[in-house]
């Protein structure tokens, strides 16, 4: 028995030393994997071939606040295709019914809105729900909108459905929307001349 304490301690520091070796072996591809998932998550409102670098290793400093009314400073993306910018990537925040929502924004070179996704959102559920997948048809009615687009909900003058129940959140997200519009337009120079 007393032979036995010996070999079996040398058993668990083996078994504990191979763990630590492949822990340390395995972290690299582990965070590797872990950014192409988070990359995946952001860039997935860019079109496949519509861009060629890898636009979440130069981030953009964008300010708190302004026109994007992100309550922090907030990285925006610059996705470029054959060396030339092909679209930007902005967050966004808005107030809606039941708290904040923070969009991911894909604008054009040229100035056109590309796609949007809802990142976090509090809204009812079943009623002004933005990650329900009823609602991403309702967010892809913006696509190829621009800063002269009529971005205003029927309710207010415009030509844009509002989610049915939930005026208060399509009012504050097709705001949202405008206002990275309009934030594109004044900071263009900046945003599209970002280094690589």
């Amino acid at each position: 028995m007393k032979r036995a304490a010996p070999l079996l301690l040398l058993i668990v520091l083996l078994g504990a030393g191979l763990l630590a070796i492949l822990q340390h072996v395995a972290a690299p591809r582990i965070e590797q994997q872990r950014q192409t998932a988070a990359e995946r998550t952001l860039l997935d409102l860019l079109p496949a071939g519509g861009y060629d670098n890898r636009p979440l290793q130069n981030p953009i400093a964008l300010p708190a606040g302004g026109l994007l009314g992100n309550p922090g400073a907030e990285p925006g993306y610059l996705a470029r295709l054959n060396g030339r910018p092909s679209a930007v990537l902005l967050p966004v925040s808005a107030r809606g019914y039941e708290g904040p929502i923070r969009l991911l924004v894909a604008i054009t070179a040229d100035g056109r809105l590309l796609a949007s996704k809802v990142l976090q959102q509090q809204e009812t559920p079943g009623l002004a729900d933005l990650l329900a997948p009823e609602r991403a048809h309702w967010l892809g009615g913006f696509t190829d909108k621009t800063l002269e687009a009529n971005l205003k909900l029927r309710a207010d003058g415009g030509q844009i459905d509002q989610i049915a129940g939930a005026t208060v959140t399509s009012r504050a997200v097709t705001d949202a929307l405008q206002r990275a519009l309009r934030f594109f337009d004044a900071e263009r120079e900046r945003l599209l001349g970002a280094q690589p």
